[in-house]
């Protein structure tokens, strides 16, 4: 189980090698100058991968990453105490694919007890398991688990974290169960509310990134609505509902969508969830002058 401060609210933001320079440079401005952001917040972990990883999922990302790049990213945010979170959530993976020598340098280079995996396929949890023990294990919202019932049974599993199914985030069973503080909360989803090709679409990605590839899907819409549009989504959690219903039930860990987003969009939310109402305005114009 997670280590953390009760009082705390732990946020999970997107993409950390994409958005390395935004998401270290929110950190250390929070630090400096806290009267501009909500006092009881911290950036918990950063999720993502590195380029060209294979066990990858949720969004492709092609390319690599050098040695040197891995170890520089793991040493910033573990000595901001923000933890890297893989996301090694390629659903299709098979036996032969966990002795992939990238993905376990870069697992190896950041198994020092401060990091997590979210994880999807059983073959490759059982393998990561049992040669990096010393990871934080999450289960991921890729495994679509819509019903509440299902959600029960995944929450009773060895776990730090389970990621809700957002189509759950407003539902009265949602607050009446215990063990909140093993819940993760999606605040503001990309994908439409009850989409019934996410598992389809998540497998499309899982293939593309195998054979470094475009997904073979059919467009989503949804990904290129504004933020402001999202605020309409069922599953939408309003930063005042953060703070206060959701706080004040026992839920303190709340993740950011936005891998693969526009920069604005990225910061936008940020902004949103962080800065006091009054300096949202100028926390997403600093951001978003950052080269």
């Amino acid at each position: 189980m997670y280590n953390y401060d009760m009082d705390e609210i732990n946020y999970y933001l997107p993409e950390f090698y994409g958005n390395f320079k935004y998401i270290t440079y929110l950190h250390d401005w929070m630090k400096k100058e806290p009267q501009y952001f909500y006092s009881n917040i911290r950036i918990r972990a950063a999720y993502g991968c590195f380029p060209g990883n294979i066990w990858n999922g949720g969004r492709v990302v092609i390319g690599a990453a050098s040695r040197d790049d891995i170890v520089y990213a793991v040493e910033e945010y573990n000595k901001r105490g923000i933890a890297i979170r893989y996301t090694y959530t390629n659903p299709i993976l098979e036996q032969w694919h966990v002795l992939d020598t990238y993905c376990n340098l870069c697992m190896r280079l950041a198994h020092n007890g401060k990091n997590d995996v979210l994880v999807n396929s059983s073959v490759l949890e059982e393998f990561l398991r049992e040669n990096y023990p010393d990871y934080h294990y999450i289960s991921s919202t890729t495994k679509c688990i819509g019903k509440m019932d299902s959600f029960l049974k995944e929450l009773q599993k060895d776990y730090d974290l389970v990621v809700l199914d957002s189509a759950l985030n407003h539902t009265d069973e949602l607050f009446a169960i215990d063990h909140k503080d093993k819940i993760e909360l999606i605040v503001n989803h990309y994908c439409a509310d009850d989409c019934k090709r996410r598992q389809e679409h998540y497998r499309a990605v899982g293939e593309a990134q195998l054979e470094y590839a475009s997904a073979d899907f059919a467009p989503c819409m949804n990904i290129n609505r504004s933020f402001e549009e999202i605020k309409k989504n069922a599953s939408f959690i309003r930063v005042e509902e953060v703070m206060g219903k959701y706080y004040d039930a026992g839920f303190r860990h709340f993740k950011l969508d936005g891998r693969g987003f526009r920069k604005k969009k990225v910061l936008q939310s940020f902004a949103y969830y962080f800065a006091k109402p009054e300096f949202e305005e100028l926390v997403l114009e600093r951001l978003s002058e950052i080269k």
